[in-house]
């Protein structure tokens, strides 16, 4: 067997096994190299995009519809029950306490535009009542929350 016979035969081999052998680390420094990575990051778009992805109303836009989503099954769950602890003790009453602070301006509209025994989360989430009254009444439990909402400007 001649050398020439042997080295054109294994040309194709010895390349592909370099490749292989080099590959992962050389794809990489090609990335690095060639892809203008730097451009990219510095380019006023994509710091643009990245800002706008990051956007802390983002997180109100998914706060409120985790919140319409629990009040809408909320309601559904306990239209026909009259037990207050029954009411509270819901998975979905709980959702809406345990979302704190992140709720309360959705309460707040919620409370102001359909009075409602919703605004015993209020109570919870402060671990405080609007009042100490016993005659007040849901209606006027509402009112007087939205009022002090409005004053801390929450709502």
């Amino acid at each position: 067997m001649r050398l020439n016979s042997i080295k054109s035969g294994w040309k194709p081999v010895t390349l592909a096994v370099g490749m292989l052998a080099g590959g992962p680390i050389a794809l990489y420094a090609d990335v690095d190299l060639y892809s203008n990575v730097d451009v990219v990051i510095n380019n006023y778009l994509t710091s643009k995009y990245i800002a706008e992805v990051n956007d802390p109303r983002d997180n109100l836009l998914s706060d409120k519809l985790r919140f319409e989503n629990y009040l809408s099954s909320w309601e559904k769950n306990t239209c026909f029950l009259s037990s207050p602890q029954e009411i509270i003790n819901q998975k979905d009453f709980q959702a809406i306490v345990a979302m704190g602070e992140r709720a309360v301006p959705f309460i707040g509209i919620a409370i102001d535009v359909k009075p409602s025994v919703l605004v015993w989360a209020l109570n919870l989430i402060y671990r405080t009542k609007i009042t100490n009254n016993p005659n007040t009444t849901i209606k006027e439990a509402c009112e007087l929350w939205v009022k002090e909402l409005k004053r801390q400007g929450r709502l």
